[in-house]
């Protein structure tokens, strides 16, 4: 009798792993897919800041080259107001 009580709570404590076992692999396939998704937001967004790092530099020589453009006017007029 007692062998059959022992059996019956093996059968039981392997049934409560198996289900402790289910789900922390359900936990684990969600962290899984969770890091994927970070992961894959992580790369957009490093994405998108290349894009702006991009743009403003862009800007920044516009910037420089208007500033020239006025310069380079300002210096022409400066001229003509001599001839006159």
């Amino acid at each position: 009798m007692k062998k059959t009580k022992d059996t019956d709570q093996l059968t039981l404590a392997g049934t409560e792993e198996a289900e402790i076992l289910g789900r922390l692999s359900e936990r684990v396939e969600k962290a899984v897919a969770t890091i994927q998704e970070l992961r894959r937001e992580r790369d957009q967004l490093r994405s998108r800041v290349e894009e702006l790092e991009a743009q403003d530099e862009e800007q920044d020589r516009l910037r420089r080259e208007r500033t020239e453009i006025r310069n380079r006017i300002e210096s022409i007029l400066s001229n003509l107001e001599e001839l006159e």
